[in-house]
This record gives structure tokens, sequence and C-alpha cells, in this order.
């Protein structure tokens, strides 16, 4: 993984703190105005002790988060951009940019506000999604954390970006034999067998995300009903027959018989036309 940029090291002389935008499991996002110029921009602040997972960085001759190394050259329309990396007061601090109209929602929010989503809305934001995961895929990257928590919505324009790479890993060649991420998006096989493959849980998470977005919350509530899960239940009573099998196409529990992110695009549902 490349890891040749350095990183500078007066964050605090030159960003100002304004206001805290998030909190999550690995760190806080401030959002922050660069003093000389006045921009806006959000700032990542994770405790060293927090960072868990390092890879030794040659360039920097020092270990170095995970999700700094993951994503600090990512460039795709529907991933945050990352400016800047500090290191300061035993903190690792990432700059990356403010997007006004996507970071106050993230789509847990504004489905809690305002229901699920139509199956066109609901169609946009997951071929966006998959966009994103098929670059990741090709980079070797698995985010790992796939819901609703950890993309922000532009409901004006219907446009996402994939936040936070905390759980991030290159994507191995053997089955991981710990989770990361959310219980309740994982995959039966995790908590069956104590194992699970990267492409066909990355399947899994996109199908309840798929779920939440078209029914309104949750296909399951504890790690329990994913181990037992059967048969789907759907809490949208008029959600249309073809969304139905579309939501039960993903959420197949023999990951053998899951389809990868790459096959997902084109499900009949996604919209996809054979020309022949």
């Amino acid at each position: 993984m490349n890891c040749t940029k350095t990183y500078p090291i007066t964050f605090m002389k030159t960003y100002q703190f304004i206001k805290v935008l998030g909190k999550g499991g690995f760190g806080t996002v401030w959002l922050v105005e660069r003093i000389f110029d006045g921009t806006l921009h959000a700032a990542k602040i994770i405790h060293d002790n927090n960072c868990k997972r390092k890879t030794w960085c040659e360039d920097r001759s020092a270990m170095i988060p995970d999700e700094i190394l993951l994503t600090e050259s990512l460039d795709h329309p529907n991933l945050i951009k990352n400016y800047e990396i500090y290191f300061e007061r035993n903190s690792w601090i990432i700059v990356m940019e403010y997007i006004p109209d996507y970071v106050d929602l993230d789509l847990c929010d504004y489905i809690s506000q305002n229901g699920s989503l139509t199956v066109e809305d609901a169609r946009e934001v997951l071929t966006q999604l998959l966009d994103a995961c098929s670059y990741l895929i090709s980079l070797g990257i698995d985010h790992r954390d796939l819901k609703n928590e950890n993309i922000l919505y532009n409901p004006t324009t219907r446009q996402i970006k994939l936040i936070d790479f905390g759980s991030a890993s290159i994507i191995p060649d053997t089955p991981y034999s710990h989770y990361q991420g959310t219980e309740v998006f994982l995959p039966p096989e995790c908590f069956k067998f104590g194992s699970y493959s990267a492409l066909p849980a990355m399947t899994w998470s996109i199908g309840c995300l798929a779920y939440v977005l078209l029914n309104g919350g949750c296909p399951f509530s504890t790690k329990q009903e994913v181990a037992e899960h059967e048969h789907l239940k759907f809490i949208n009573c008029r959600l249309d027959v073809e969304s139905r099998e579309f939501l039960c196409d993903l959420l197949i529990v023999d990951e053998d018989d899951r389809m990868t992110p790459g096959e997902l695009i084109f499900h009949p549902w996604m919209g996809w036309v054979s020309v022949e």
C-alpha cells in the first residue's frame, strides 16, 4: 500500500475548531477552519491508543493506522477526499473535505426523519454504493462496515458519500477469522462458523442496507437473529414484489449461493438491461 505522503506537525497552528460533526467508535469528527484562508474542512481525530491495527510505513519509518494508509490516496466521487494527515498530542488527525449538503445528514438520520426511500431513490443510492465498492475492490480494499450510518446523503441530488474506514482491511486470500464492523450487518456464517469471506459478506451488508432503505428499519436486531435467519420478513407492507425478491436474493444464508458485489449490479432490480 502506498504510504509516500508525509504529514505535517502543526495542525493546532493551522486550524481552529468550530463544532463536533459526529462521533464514532474510533474517533471524533470536527468542523474546522483553516486559519490563513478561512476554508472549512472536516477533521477526524483518533487517539493513537484507539488505533489497534497499524502497518509499518517505510517512507515514514513509523507504524501508521490502517485507516490512513488505506484511504489517503483514494479518489472516487462517492468517497470523501483526504487532504492532510497530522500526528499531534498522541492523536492522528485526518483533514478531509467538508461538504455542507452532506455532512449533517447521513442515511440513518434521513430515514429516521422521513421514512423509507422510494424504490427509485433506493436504487440510485445502491448504484452509487456499488460503484464505490467496485472501485475499492479493484484496489484490494474492503470497507467492512457498510451501513446507513456510514453513508452521507444529499436528498436534493440523491448523491452519497461513503465514510468511516475505521474497520477497513486489505481483502485477504483466506476468510476473516474475526469480525470488524457492526454485528447486525454481518453475515450469518460469521456467528455460525466464526469466519467469513470478504465479498459474500459485502453482499450481505449491502442487502441489509438495501432492506433499511426500502423498509425504514433493520432486518435484524441481534446477532442471534442473524445466525438463525431463514425467511425474510418485511416492515413495509406496501413494498412491491420485485423489491422483496431483490432483498431475498441478497440476504441468502449460504454464502456460496450469494451474488458477488460485481454481479449484483446486473440484477434486474438494479435496472440492468441486456442488449443482444
